[in-house]
């Protein structure tokens, strides 16, 4: 049964629904990250803020033997994420739970990775990813986080429209430093290209004033309509010079 969308996720839904990985990720460079995750036999991988949990199921996929968990409360998504799951015969190897990722991790340690996607604030922020991620690892076990980072000073008026501080992020050295800071051993960095940013983006834009324009009765069609407008002209304005996305891949010791 599908969910119905929960009305806090609901423009979010609509802008991804033509994203397999809700962030700037192109299909070749998630191969490469998932490649690089060198697992042992019989690993358990956790998704943290998991979404669709596309990766986490690459990761299976690329994995025989290893099993996940994914962590996200969007249900919109969590499906999505068991279709795939179906889909690919990976369903009897993943479990998708709808639940806040701080109460789950409290309960649940002992992983061979964690991946992270754009999702640190589901356990408050990059700090708080780091240090519950390098609580619930095995010795030796792999991190790969993605974060966001400033490229050069935002603008005070992308910082309002992101609704953000400058000082919420750092820049993408300052990001591998901070993990170092938190223990782990940074063992590969990339960034996130501008062509998959335009794509990023641009699906996200035309996902959402496609709906308004399918849906022009529903309530909230006009302003998802004009929340996308301003996002991507914020995106085309300052956006693609300024916000950054860095991948973290990272072993705690």
């Amino acid at each position: 049964m599908v969910s119905e969308v929960d009305a806090r996720f609901k423009a979010t839904t609509i802008g991804h629904a033509d994203h397999r990985f809700c962030s700037p990720l192109s299909p070749e460079k998630a191969a490469r990250l998932v490649d690089l995750l060198d697992l042992p036999p019989g690993a358990r991988v956790v998704d943290i803020g998991c979404g669709k949990a596309a990766l986490l199921l690459d990761v299976l996929d690329r994995n025989p033997d290893a099993t996940g968990v994914g962590v996200d409360l969007n249900a919109a998504f969590l499906d999505e994420g068991e279709v795939a799951a179906q889909a690919r015969g990976l369903d009897g190897r993943v479990t998708l739970i709808d639940e806040d990722a701080t109460l789950h991790l409290a309960q649940d340690d002992g992983f061979a990775a964690a991946l992270c996607l754009g999702a640190s604030h589901a356990l408050g922020d990059y700090g708080g990813l780091l240090a519950t991620a390098f609580a619930v690892l095995e010795p030796g076990g792999l991190l790969l986080a993605g974060e966001g980072y400033w490229r050069q000073q935002p603008h005070r008026s992308y910082l309002g429209v992101l609704g953000a501080d400058e000082e919420d992020l750092s820049d993408h050295a300052g990001n591998a430093e901070r993990a170092a800071r938190a223990g782990f051993e940074v063992l590969y960095t990339t960034t996130a290209n501008p062509d998959e940013w335009d794509e990023y983006e641009g699906l996200y834009c035309r996902a959402k004033l496609r709906w308004a324009a399918a849906n022009p009765h529903d309530p909230d069609a006009a302003t998802i309509a004009a929340d996308a407008r301003r996002w991507h002209d914020a995106y085309l304005r300052w956006g693609r010079q300024t916000l950054g996305f860095g991948y973290y891949l990272l072993r705690r010791p």
